[in-house]
This record gives C-alpha cells, structure tokens and sequence, in this order.
C-alpha cells in the first residue's frame, strides 16, 4: 500500500477512521495547550519577575494530577474512556475561558491565577489516562506504536509551532487571547471524540468491587509488574529533575541571555524543533523493538543537554543544547509510552496509564517549584545544573534495571 510504504506507521494508523478524528482532534487542542502553557509562564512573570512563582505555577499546573492519578485512572475503568476524557475536556474549556475572561478583565492576580491553574490540572488528572488509554481501542494492536509515537509528535509540533503563535497571537492582541484560543480547542476536542463510532462497551459484572479497590489494585499491579516498575522508576528522575525546564525558560531567557519574550520563545521552539524530528522519526519507525534501549539513551541524552544548558551563557550553544533535549525527551516519551501500553494488562489499562501519566504530568510540577525556590535564592543556572548531574549519576544505575526486562516489556502480545 502505497501510503504505508511512504509514511510507515504514520500511514497505517492514519487508516483507522476513529483515530484520524482523535488524531485531528488532538492536533488542535495541542496547539491550544501550548498557547496556555506559554501564556501561563509569561503572565506569571509578568505579575512577579520571579522564579519561586513560576515555580508555583508550575506545581499548581500540574502537580495534582500525580495525586489524582490512581483514582482518576480507576474512574476512567469503571465508567468508560470516552466518556471520562469527554466531561474532562468540557471542563478544562470552561477553566480556560474563565482565566482569558480574567485576565482580560485586568483582575488576574497571582494568588487567583494558581488557583485557576489548580482547577485545570484537577481536570487534566482525568482526562489525560482516559484519553491515551483510548488509543488502544481504535487502532489495531500492531500500528500501537505508531499511532503513541504520532500523538507525541504532534504534541511537540506543538512545541515548536506554539511559540511562533504565541508570538503571534499577544503581538495582534495580548494573552488573554491564548488562554480563549485555547478555551475553543479543548471543546474541539471534546467534539471530536464525541463524533468517533466505537464499539458498545460491554457491562461492566458487578463483582461487589470499589473505586477504591480498583484503584489499590491497579497500584499493586503496577509494582508487581518488574518491567513496568523498572521502567517508571528510571523515567520518574527525568521527570523530577530534567522536564521542568520548560516552566523555567522565562527566568533564563530574561536573566541569563539577557532577551525577553522573544528570547523565551525561540528557546522554547529551538525544544520543540528537536522533539518535532525525533517524533517523526519514532512514528515512521513504528515498531516496539528496540524500544527499551532507545528509552534509556533518550535520558542520557537529556540530562547532558541540560546540564551544558545549564551551564553555558552562549546563546546560540543554548539553542542547540534546547533542540537537542527536546529530542531526547520526545525519544523517552515515545518509548515509555509505547511499552508500557504494550506490556500492561488490558483490564488495568487505564488504572496504570494514569500512574504513568500522572508522574510525567505531576513530577516536573515538583520539580519546578524545588528547582524555582532554590532558583529565587541562588539563580536560576545552578539548580537546574546540580539537577541534571543528578539524573545522569541515578541513570547509571536504574538504566541496567530497565535493560534486564526488556524482553518482557517488547514482546509481542498473544493473540
């Protein structure tokens, strides 16, 4: 077939009508949620020129969903995906049309805008482990890969799109106008899901079962699992210590390079670039093999580009270093996603995908309201430098674990 020779995995999991709509969908939110996410860091620097803030909002944006994570994985089994990510994304459009209201209003404050960033990343805890547990009922099995790595990378086009429009956007009106651009693509979203033609989800046997229960049981499975445990133990770092960089950039566009908001946007482009080619690779790739290897040089690869970020005061260097990472990560993403949704137990799916989700989510939330605190004290350079030099000395170690289960975690399901 001549679109799968061309594109490879692209080709074969666009073929799925249910996925195109989910796919395109995705596409338009993504582009929402980095509008919102760059907005978010601007106005807070805005209203405080201060890391210890942006570090807060940071951790208000997304910490939430880390703890929420079990039990809104539970709830997505329970009651069904598409319904959960449905709600979910009604409501982080009426959040987001709340905040542009305020801001433009000029009554944002910042103590008012965490708590409205709060309230999204409550609604982000049930609608993400819905969501990407979704893709593995509307595509077939072998074209998993490929479908995951394809909605990362348009994630991170995302990424490299969402500064220029960002850019865009304030220069025509001002950020208000992100947050209710962004507002319109989570209804989008929603719409698109909506339109999809699944199959009726069988009833559920009533077994005498809790929320509660399901959700204990999915963490239990999830650390009983030695491939899955050995795979979120070694990512659990990076998105501790690595991933919050994006909530620092401003900090280090205005005070390290001396540039203000464009400075802050290239730098975040010059990230999305290097995620958009690593993306497209893994998606034209499309295959589980080789998987787990790839996972671990992805790490590797992001904590020494942080760490030179980290340390340089060039520009250009920056730049590099910035696509470099992004490509780095994207490669982590892509493989931890895509084996964990290959080895997981179909039942629990959901319930560990959140796990999953929720410390990718959650933990650089952490991660920068430690990194922003110290930040505030001892500049923004040094924190950010000890935190990579960390990651790299745990990689050491964790990655063999990982390496050890990597048949167990690429193996290709019975049929």
């Amino acid at each position: 077939m001549a679109t799968q020779s061309k594109f490879g995995g692209i080709g074969r999991a666009l073929q799925h009508r249910n996925y195109r709509y989910y796919w395109m969908g995705g596409a338009v939110s993504i582009l929402g949620f980095w509008l919102h996410k760059l907005a978010l860091g601007w106005l807070t620097w805005e209203l405080t020129h201060s890391p210890f803030w942006l570090g807060i909002i940071g951790f208000s944006a997304t910490f939430v969903t880390a703890i929420i994570a079990p039990f809104a994985g539970a709830v997505a089994d329970r009651f069904g995906l598409r319904k959960i990510a449905f709600i979910a994304l009604s409501c982080s459009s009426a959040n987001a049309m709340t905040v542009a209201i305020v801001t433009y209003s000029g009554a944002m404050t910042i103590e008012l805008l965490v708590i409205l960033t709060l309230i999204q990343g409550i609604t982000l805890s049930f609608d993400l482990p819905a969501r990407q547990a979704l893709v593995h009922h509307i595509v077939d099995r072998e074209d998993l890969s490929a479908a995951i790595a394809l909605n990362t990378t348009t994630f991170h086009v995302g990424a490299f799109v969402g500064p220029a429009l960002f850019g865009l956007v304030t220069s025509i009106w001002d950020t208000y106008a992100a947050f209710f651009i962004n507002s319109l693509t989570f209804f989008a979203f929603a719409i698109a899901l909506a339109v999809m033609k699944l199959e009726p989800r069988p009833p559920r046997e009533k077994d005498g079962s809790t929320i509660f229960g399901d959700m204990v049981d999915g963490v239990r499975y999830t650390f009983n699992h030695p491939g899955i445990f050995a795979l979120l133990s070694l990512t659990a770092a990076s998105h501790l210590l690595l991933r919050p960089y994006i909530d620092l950039l401003p900090a280090f566009a205005d005070t390290i390079f001396g540039l203000g908001e464009g400075g802050f946007a290239a730098l975040a482009g010059a990230s999305g670039m290097g995620s958009l080619v690593g993306g497209t690779w893994l998606a034209i790739r499309g295959k589980t093999e080789g998987l787990t290897r790839l996972l671990t040089l992805g790490i590797l690869g992001s904590g020494m580009a942080m760490f030179v970020f980290a340390a340089t005061n060039i520009y250009p260097l920056a730049l590099a270093c910035m696509a470099f990472l992004g490509f780095s990560l994207v490669t982590m993403a892509v493989a931890s996603q895509s084996l964990v949704q290959n080895a997981v137990d179909s039942s629990k799916r959901a319930r560990v995908i959140s796990l999953s989700t929720g410390m990718a989510v959650g933990f650089p939330a952490l991660g920068a309201l430690i990194l922003g605190s110290i930040g505030d004290v001892l500049g923004v350079q040094i924190p950010v430098l000890v935190a990579a030099a960390i990651c790299l000395l745990y990689w050491f170690w964790a990655s063999k674990r990982l390496r050890r289960q990597s048949d167990l975690m690429e193996a290709e399901p019975e049929k």
